[in-house]
């Protein structure tokens, strides 16, 4: 039965929800299957069964007996969008499964031995939360990916977006619906429209061509202004707002709009407070004076760090990012605190004993996690104190076992729900040695 497509008629009891957000039950022959849309506690008869030698996949032909879990999605598209996978869930069933995603990572993966339940914190608000997005402006209109698919979904609004975003959004269904720019690198979006204002095409000229498909930043700061431009292709013309500004732990930081940037405004605050409180708890009697920030950005943890007397590193690759960074360091009067390093961590020659120096690491990785030359260097020459934020438990997991056997001690771990209506969740782990 290896590779056979297409069985239908089987109904299984979805049991558990994986970390890529589908649901869980086994076949008759004790299989597990993988069900597209499934909750713990649906009874389905399955669709398009896809078998494997060790698993299968499948979709939902017929909901037999649904979860008491189960809510009506607030987004018309959802189903087919591929921004959400889990608006059909109750958010305080989201954050459970959450958070046991993160422990069953750290425990099947990480080897590591949880005794308590992990604490996560959930987000103040399920929707119109998110100040950031990634968007795709195509012939059929402006949306996000389908599941699976390089067809766009195109849509009419977003729950899940800040208020602030509505009207950038707007703007650029309204110029994809006009013919807008149509080829080679996409369209502007005036600052008359992400004032609230009508939108006005200037472009409007020559026949209208298919479109080639072209991503779109959105970024909303926090007094409600908005920017949108495309991710790549341009610079940004002399004039053009391209950044804005976000409040976060009582700084004022500049942000631009390809700047990376957590989604969730609601939490900003309680995250970067959170790893402020770790970086700075005292240990052996003493405070911690210094500090290396690998994965900088604009300085979402750095500047809150230095304005708490802590001096450090941070190192920081991405040309919109460390200009943010450096902008936000002069502007907080805290640039003779921090020595910002441009450079890819992993490519340091010095790293191990920049590293050495530090009284606390702080490091937040993309979701591949760390690279090895990183690893391996904090396994070699890491401070006493490692404070990991990572945006995927199974890549944390992986790097937590690492270190763990290079004499570290894993001290606490809470996880984050930044993510509502999607699987992802933040985990901000502390390891100690010594």
């Amino acid at each position: 039965m290896s590779g056979s497509t297409g069985q239908s008629g089987i109904e299984v009891r979805v049991e558990a929800l994986a970390a890529g957000g589908d649901g869980i039950a086994r076949l008759p022959d004790g299989r597990v299957v993988f069900v597209e849309g499934g909750l713990p506690g649906d009874l389905v008869e399955l669709d398009a069964l896809e078998i494997r030698p060790r698993l299968a996949r499948a979709r939902i032909a017929r909901l037999i007996e649904a979860s008491p879990d189960r809510v009506e999605p607030e987004c018309a598209h959802f189903g087919r969008c591929g921004g959400c996978q889990w608006q059909h869930l109750d958010y305080e069933a989201q954050v459970e499964a959450k958070r046991r995603i993160v422990q069953d990572a750290l425990e099947r993966i990480g080897g590591i031995a949880i005794e308590a339940p992990i604490g996560i914190v959930p987000s103040p608000a399920p929707y119109h939360y998110r100040a950031r997005a990634r968007l795709v402006e195509a012939d059929s209109g402006v949306g996000y990916r389908r599941r699976g698919s390089h067809e766009v979904e195109a849509i009419s609004k977003c729950p899940i977006l800040v208020e602030a975003l509505e009207a950038p959004l707007a703007a650029l269904r309204a110029q994809t619906s006009r013919g807008g720019d149509e080829i080679d690198g996409g369209s502007e979006v005036p600052d008359a429209a992400l004032a609230g204002d009508k939108a006005i095409d200037a472009s409007g000229r020559g026949r209208r061509r298919r479109r080639r498909p072209t991503e779109w930043c959105l970024l909303a700061g926090s007094s409600g202004e908005a920017v949108a431009r495309p991710a790549t292709g341009r610079a940004s013309k002399r004039g053009e707002r391209s950044r804005v500004e976000i409040a976060v732990a009582g700084e004022r930081l500049r942000a631009s709009v390809t700047s990376f940037v957590q989604g969730n405004a609601l939490l900003w605050d309680a995250l970067a407070d959170a790893v402020a409180a770790c970086a700075l708890a005292p240990r052996d009697g003493r405070s911690p004076g210094r500090f290396v920030e690998l994965y900088a950005g604009i300085g979402f943890l750095t500047v809150p760090l230095a304005r708490r007397g802590l001096e450090g590193v941070a190192v920081e690759s991405d040309r919109s990012a460390l200009g943010d960074l450096e902008a936000n360091l002069r502007r907080s009067r805290l640039g003779g605190r921090v020595e910002v390093v441009r450079g890819r961590a992993e490519l340091l020659r010095d790293l191990g004993e920049r590293i050495a120096r530090a009284d606390v690491l702080l490091v937040d990785p993309p979701r591949v996690g760390l690279h090895e030359a990183v690893r391996r260097a904090i396994e070699e020459q890491g401070p006493g104190r490692c404070v990991y934020l990572s945006c995927d438990p199974a890549t944390l997991a992986r790097d937590l076992r690492a270190l763990i056997a290079a004499d570290y001690r894993l001290v606490s771990v809470r996880a984050f729900d930044l993510f509502p209506q999607t699987p992802h969740v933040e985990t901000l782990a502390v390891l100690e040695r010594g």
